[in-house]
């Protein structure tokens, strides 16, 4: 079955699934009919689940801004309690029910796949656990106190609809139900709807103008952007739309971000300061040689999901591609040296971690123009409410 085919049958199973800002627990009639994945979105959405209360998942991943933090004037999300700061960028939520799990593919030569940046976790179950659970984020100090806010919260009369009425009676089986509510809901249409402009070009439906044809060309390019080697644009041989990603694993050379509010944290939180390194991959696989890895997002929906690399270093999509055009060359917007003369080129800081830098990007020699025409076919990604 290819992804379209999937996605049909997960709306026909789950019609009346709605958005997670939207969400209201059931009416009493409504509760014998009650899904997994109606549930998951009520507690998408339910602020209770943190410690304090007031913050819930989607808050770092808003369904209104293609389910990333709305909050872009800083690199990476505050957790519950005010002043603390992850080290990484949020990713979005959409399209992550496709991430395989973390394996190594012998015929690639390389790890692939996994959630989170680092490929920690392999379901979305599992990944789930996580913002609960870190003091950076959710900051619930067991999970006893999760359900324990379950038990009480206004969504609990669904809960034991959907799971059965001992649902919340023992702490191990009550937290898996929730994991799995939340996992269900991101495994609908509403985070994979594959409605945006490219897909209704592929579909004959749409057509590109003459900047996002050219933004195209040099996407496939492998004499310039080269782009689709890392995030293939075409449909798979079994007719399933593209995902723009390999799911594997790259340093881009990113790096240090001095203002990402993860370094003033608390020794407790932060024992490096601000000499922590972000090992990526390497710390999940325990392995040096995978250093500053981390794994290639998709790129759907990258018009609308600012700020950009692992620990938001990038402001703008143009700032990001202007780093991968001329990581090796330095560029002209660049702040690191003083520009005696006009369109001096400045060096880029340092990678945080140079000794497995990728060579595959750094010095594409793309123009301005080109940029410009990369950044509206990648514009054409984003998905159409």
């Amino acid at each position: 079955m290819d992804v379209h085919a999937a996605i049909g049958s997960l709306a026909l199973g789950l019609a009346g699934v709605l958005g997670a800002c939207t969400q209201s627990p059931p009416e009493p009639s409504a509760l014998a009919s009650t899904t997994p994945a109606q549930v998951g979105a009520l507690l998408f959405s339910d602020p209770s689940l943190s410690e304090p209360v007031g913050q819930a998942c989607a808050d770092c991943h808003d369904p209104r801004v293609a389910f990333r933090d709305p909050e872009a004037d800083h690199s990476t999300s505050m957790g519950v309690v005010a002043g603390r700061f992850g080290s990484r960028n949020s990713q979005s939520a959409m399209y992550a029910a496709l991430v395989p799990t973390l394996h190594y593919d012998p015929e690639a030569a390389q790890t692939v796949g996994g959630l989170f940046w680092d490929g920690r976790a392999d379901s979305l179950e599992d990944q789930a656990n996580g913002p609960l659970m870190n003091p950076l984020e959710m900051a619930n100090p067991s999970t006893q106190v999760v359900v324990d806010k379950l038990r009480l919260g206004p969504n609990a009369a669904a809960f034991r609809a959907a799971f059965g009425d001992d649902a919340l009676d023992e702490v191990d089986g009550a937290y898996a139900h929730m994991t799995a509510a939340l996992a269900a809901y991101e495994r609908t249409p509403t985070f994979a709807p594959f409605s945006s402009k490219y897909d209704h070009y592929l579909a004959g439906t749409a057509a590109l103008n003459a900047s996002e044809k050219r933004g195209l060309a040099i996407f496939e390019d492998p004499a310039r952007g080269n782009c689709a080697s890392c995030h293939p644009n075409r449909p798979s041989a079994a007719g399933a739309p593209p995902m723009f990603t390999t799911y594997a694993y790259a340093n881009l050379g990113i790096p240090t971000y001095a203002n990402n509010l993860f370094y003033e944290q608390p020794q407790a939180l932060n024992p490096d300061g601000a000499a922590y390194l972000d090992r990526g991959l390497g710390r999940t696989l325990d392995d040096v040689r995978e250093d500053g890895e981390f794994r290639t997002p998709t790129l759907r929906n990258i018009g609308r999901t600012a700020p950009y690399g692992h620990n938001g270093y990038f402001a703008s999509l143009a700032y990001f591609l202007d780093f991968l055009n001329t990581r090796d060359t330095g560029s002209t917007e660049v702040g690191t040296c003083s520009r005696a003369k006009a369109e001096v080129r400045c060096a880029w800081p340092a990678p945080e971690v140079a000794a497995t830098l990728d060579h595959h990007v750094g010095d594409l020699k793309l123009s301005e123009s080109d940029i410009d025409d990369l950044v509206a076919f990648l514009e054409t990604l984003d998905d159409v409410e």
